[in-house]
């Protein structure tokens, strides 16, 4: 039942009519390729989109690599702050020798003048100020920042840097009110025992340092920081709620990703301050990158609806164009059936077409054309006339005829002492009689010789030994292998035409043939020529017209290769810039 219901669908299908069938081809690639192409748009979105999530992260990522540095920098400035001999130079003064109040400004004014210095060529890491306390005084860079800071939290820093041995101490207590401080002492061993001279107080901005790192690399002033330490948050930005902080901490388990913030989503990037070993995540507002994402997804999809809208009606068109020719043709027929001593005549002139519709149509008027005288001569006789022009030709190609007139011709040069005619017509006779000859099966390479020698007689004879010479080495265990008829002797035939044609000197042609690793190798030298790179293929490809021989070289190569198999073939190379080489290779184990 299966059958018969497949078999009845087959036969409407067959019976349909053409334009219908091209609609129905058309209809089902375009369904196809809209499928492919949706398929493939969405994997190009994710692959674009996971791209686009991992620049971003790469580039927040960066931005806590510039706040690591910048923290860096201004550990190692308080390490030069502390060794700067005229600020150590002041503070042991200070600390040993009771000095006038002259003394104690000009000292004052000394560090306040290097921490001023400070300050400027390390104020591009964010620094607010630098303060020095020490027992007896303060010096700062900034005095009006300083004093917007409440001594309470100089006196914590300076007890923190106190328990920190001479070390840098970061404290994060105050980041989101006063700013990120780094205290550090200035010490001396003194009997035995480190005796502090004084402490370094460094102010950080920290709205500032992380507006300046994110600004580098986004340009957007909606980039956001949150710092933890240890699990606790020390620092964020003031536009997050206090509320999303440790939801966020908790929520984020990866590298990045998108988080919602009640009403507001976020892409999010998680890592660590490198040298401070602090946690930050970093968020930016997703909606303008999910904006232009669905965009891009809509303007896909219009893009490929629109597309297949021209196309159907394209398609459309065409299809009228091509069913039309062909009902034409159909109705050229019927007509033509119907009365055949009438030509069909339609509105279109087919005549000037050259696609296959033309030819068609051409084909079919011929075709008419000829019918009609056919039916109008007397074919029998027409036929009868073809059979003897046809016998009067082979006649006169038989080869019989041919060596029969060639030894004649030999032994009549012989009678003169014609020797060099004689010669020719003899080498001409054998070239003939091993060229026409239809037994390919046994053909050797020392029939292949032969006939090279033949012919090369011919062409001394025509060109003397000034102008070509020839030289043979053959190895004497190949010459029983079998190799395809007329392979040697073209090669030799094009070393001597391309030689020729350039060089006015002696041109030298070489045939070698030798056996290696069970690969016979058979090689025609000449001079004066070269061959174009990659020549064969070139040829086939229609790059290169063929110019004398090119056809049979090609010839060559796809006869040995349909024998032997592709790795076997025809090899053109240039041994030197003199030197053009044609290279035979084929089995060695085919021997007869």
């Amino acid at each position: 039942m299966r059958k018969h219901s497949s078999a009845k669908i087959d036969e409407k299908i067959k019976n349909l009519r053409l334009n219908t069938k091209i609609a129905l081809i058309i209809v089902f690639v375009i369904a196809l390729t809209t499928a492919a192409s949706l398929a493939g748009t969405h994997i190009v979105l994710r692959s674009s989109n996971r791209l686009l999530y991992q620049a971003l992260a790469g580039s927040l990522s960066y931005s806590a690599k510039d706040i690591s540095k910048k923290l860096a920098n201004v550990e190692s400035m308080t390490n030069y702050i502390i060794s700067n001999q005229p600020i150590r130079k002041g503070l042991i003064s200070l600390v040993d020798e009771p000095q006038s109040v002259v003394q104690d400004g000009n000292i004052k004014n000394t560090i306040t003048s290097s921490l001023v210095d400070y300050y400027q060529n390390y104020k591009n890491n964010d620094i607010n100020y630098i303060d020095l306390f020490n027992v007896h005084m303060m010096s700062s860079s900034f005095s009006a920042r300083s004093l917007d800071t409440p001594d309470k939290i100089h006196q914590s820093v300076i007890a923190a840097a106190g328990q920190n041995s001479g070390y840098a101490c970061w404290v994060t207590d105050y980041c989101n009110s006063y700013g990120l401080f780094l205290g550090r002492d200035s010490r001396r061993v003194q009997n035995l025992k480190f005796e502090t001279l004084g402490t370094v107080v460094v102010n950080i901005d920290m709205d500032k340092l992380v507006y300046s790192s994110t600004q580098s690399i986004l340009h957007d002033n909606n980039v956001q920081y949150i710092l933890y330490k240890s699990g606790a948050e020390i620092y964020h930005s003031k536009s997050i709620q206090p509320k999303y902080i440790d939801f966020i901490y908790n929520k984020l388990k990866n590298t990045y990703d998108i988080v919602s913030l009640g009403s507001e989503r976020y892409f999010c990037v998680r890592g660590i301050i490198e040298n401070n070993n602090w946690e930050y995540i970093c968020l930016i507002p997703y909606s303008y990158v999910g904006y232009t994402l669905m965009v891009t997804r809509i303007l896909s999809v219009i893009i490929l609806l629109a597309a297949v809208v021209i196309s159907s009606m394209l398609s459309r068109v065409l299809i009228k164009s091509i069913s039309r020719d062909f009902v034409c043709l159909v109705d050229k027929m019927r007509k033509f059936g119907k009365d055949e001593s009438q030509l069909p005549k339609n509105d279109y002139d087919y005549s000037g077409r050259t696609d296959e519709i033309g030819i068609l149509h051409q084909q079919f008027d011929q075709m008419a054309r000829e019918i009609q005288n056919l039916i109008q001569q007397n074919y029998i006789n027409e036929i009868l006339t073809k059979d003897a022009k046809l016998k009067s030709l082979e006649s006169q190609i038989n080869p019989h005829f041919l060596y029969n007139a060639l030894e004649s011709i030999n032994w009549r040069a012989k009678a003169i002492g014609a020797n060099d005619i004689s010669s020719m017509v003899k080498s001409l006779g054998d070239l003939l009689r091993a060229t026409l000859t239809n037994n390919e099966n046994n053909f050797t390479v020392k029939h292949e010789l032969d006939i090279v020698n033949d012919y090369i007689t011919i062409q001394k004879i025509r060109f003397g030994d000034e102008r070509l010479s020839y030289k043979e080495s053959i190895a004497a265990d190949i010459l029983n292998v079998k190799l395809p008829k007329m392979t040697i002797q073209p090669l030799i035939d094009n070393a001597i035409n391309y030689a020729m044609e350039v060089i006015t000197e002696t041109c030298y042609i070489e045939l070698l043939g030798f056996k290696e690793n069970n690969v016979i190798h058979i090689l025609v030298i000449n001079n004066g020529s070269q061959f174009e790179d990659n020549l064969l293929g070139k040829l086939a490809e229609g790059i290169v017209k063929p110019h004398g021989i090119g056809i049979g070289l090609l010839n060559i190569d796809k006869r040995i290769s349909l024998i032997y198999g592709s790795r076997y073939g025809l090899h053109l190379y240039n041994k030197d810039t003199d030197h053009a080489v044609a290279e035979i290779i084929i089995p060695g184990e085919e021997i007869c």
